[in-house]
């Protein structure tokens, strides 16, 4: 099914073993592909409806194999703890507290 599904593009493959549907926003296709979900500035960007240059993505702590190449614009945010969310996306609450700590914001000096 999983074949048929992308043979007639009902699916698209984001990374191996994970399938979006192609109506999906692209900045949360972009985080997928990174290996994490929306956080920080991007998450409430997309809360606010609002397009986002920044990407800024949360994955687990010790993952390996990103998707993305020093030249994607991408702030990773690790995490140990769990974060509340969707796959997708983090919570608000934890996007307000992530962009309020996020060093990639802060102003040189």
């Amino acid at each position: 099914m999983i074949d048929m599904s992308l043979y007639y593009r009902k699916i698209i493959r984001v990374r191996r073993g994970q399938y979006a549907l192609p109506e999906m926003p692209p900045h949360i296709l972009r985080a997928l592909r990174v290996g994490g979900r929306l956080a920080c500035v991007s998450a409430l960007a997309h809360y606010a409806g609002e397009p986002s240059d920044e990407l800024h993505v949360l994955v687990k702590y010790g993952i390996s194999r990103l998707g993305w190449s020093p030249g994607d614009q991408v702030v990773v945010h690790w995490s140990r703890r769990p974060v509340r969310g969707t796959r997708l996306i983090v919570a608000e609450e934890e996007a307000r507290a992530q962009a309020a700590n996020c060093r990639a914001l802060s102003p040189p000096g």
